[in-house]
C-alpha cells in the first residue's frame, strides 16, 4: 500500500498522474497566503520507501503514463538523488512518458543549468512554479523567497534546460491598494520568462493564515468578484502574444479561463469585456461553487 502522508497537492493537469511523495511538506512554507503545507515538517523521504510505493503501485498500475512527485517542493532534493528516484520511476513503469514536481525559487536557485539538463535527459519532463506575482511589494508582503527579477532568472534557467515550465499567478493577492500594480507587473515578468503554461488562481484565504488575519484586522482588502476579474482582464491584457496554454479554470477562480494564447486571446478578452461593460456575472462561478 503507498503511504501518503497529510494532504497531498498536485496541479490539475496531473490530474491522471500516480502520486508518489518524494518529499514530505515545502522547503519554504513561508507565504502568508498558503495554507498546504502549514502542518507538516519538510523532510526528504527516504529512496527505500519512495522506491516501495513506487513497486507497489507497478503491480496495479501499469499502465501510468505520468508520475507527479510530490509534495511542495521536489526540486530541493539532492540531484543525484532526484536521477535516482527518476529512474526508479522508468524502472517501474518502462511506458512512462513524462514526471513532473513542484519547484520553488529557493530549490532552483541551488541547481545549475547543467544539473537541470541532467534531470531532463533522465526524464524530468514539467516543473510547476509558484510565480505569484510580478509585483515587488506584494512579492515582499507575501513573504515568499527571492524576488520577481530572481524569479525570472531562474524560469529562464529552466526553460533553457528544455524543461516544460508551468507557472502560478495568484489573482487578489495584491488586494484593493494594488490590484492594479500587480496585474501589470505580473504580466510584465510572464513576458520575461514566457512560460508554457499559465495558471491563474484566485486568492481563497483560509483561517489560520497570516493574510486571513490581515484581512481580519482590515490591513488587507480582498476585491470582490468584479475586482478580480477586472485584474485578470489587466493581466492578460498587458501580456506579449507568446505562445502558452492560459488557464484559469481551478475552482478558486470566479471567471473560467481554458484557452491558448495568442489565438484564443481576443475572444477571452471580449468575453471578460462584456462581462466588466455590463456588469454581467452570468458566467461567473458562485461563492459556494469556489474552492480551493
Amino acid at each position: 500500500m503507498i503511504k501518503y502522508e497529510g494532504l497531498i497537492i498536485r496541479p490539475p493537469s496531473e490530474a491522471d498522474s500516480l502520486i508518489i511523495q518524494a518529499t514530505i511538506g515545502c522547503s519554504d512554507n513561508g507565504c502568508t497566503f498558503c495554507p498546504a503545507y502549514k502542518k507538516k515538517t519538510f523532510r526528504i523521504r527516504d529512496i527505500k520507501d519512495i522506491e516501495k510505493d513506487l513497486s507497489y503501485a507497478s503491480r496495479g498500475a501499469s499502465g501510468t503514463r505520468r508520475i507527479f512527485l510530490a509534495d511542495g517542493d521536489a526540486a530541493v532534493i539532492r540531484n543525484d538523488t532526484l536521477i535516482e528516484i527518476l529512474n526508479l520511476c522508468r524502472k517501474y513503469f518502462p511506458g512512462i512518458n513524462r514526471v513532473g514536481i513542484y519547484a520553488s525559487p529557493k530549490s532552483l536557485e541551488n541547481k545549475s543549468a547543467e544539473e537541470l539538463r541532467a534531470l531532463k535527459s533522465n526524464g524530468l519532463g514539467i516543473i510547476y512554479l509558484g510565480v505569484e506575482t510580478g509585483d515587488d511589494e506584494v512579492y515582499r508582503r507575501i513573504g515568499k523567497w527571492g524576488s520577481p527579477g530572481k524569479t525570472a532568472a531562474l524560469c529562464l534557467k529552466v526553460k533553457e534546460a528544455g524543461i516544460k515550465l508551468n507557472t502560478t499567478v495568484v489573482l487578489g493577492l495584491g488586494g484593493v491598494a494594488r490590484t492594479k500594480e500587480h496585474a501589470l507587473n505580473t504580466a510584465k515578468l510572464l513576458n520575461i520568462i514566457r512560460p508554457d503554461h499559465v495558471a491563474a488562481l484566485t486568492l481563497m484565504p483560509v483561517k489560520g493564515t497570516r493574510i486571513s488575519e490581515e484581512i481580519r484586522a482590515g490591513i488587507f482588502q480582498l476585491p470582490d468578484d468584479m475586482g478580480t476579474v477586472k485584474e485578470l482582464f489587466r493581466l492578460i491584457t498587458c501580456m506579449d502574444d507568446f505562445r502558452c496554454l492560459f488557464f484559469s479554470n481551478h475552482a478558486s477562480n470566479y471567471f473560467p479561463v481554458n484557452a491558448r494564447f495568442p489565438k484564443d486571446k481576443e475572444s477571452v478578452l471580449e468575453d471578460l469585456r462584456k462581462a466588466i461593460s455590463e456588469g454581467d456575472r452570468t458566467g461567473f462561478r458562485g461563492e459556494r461553487t469556489r474552492g480551493l
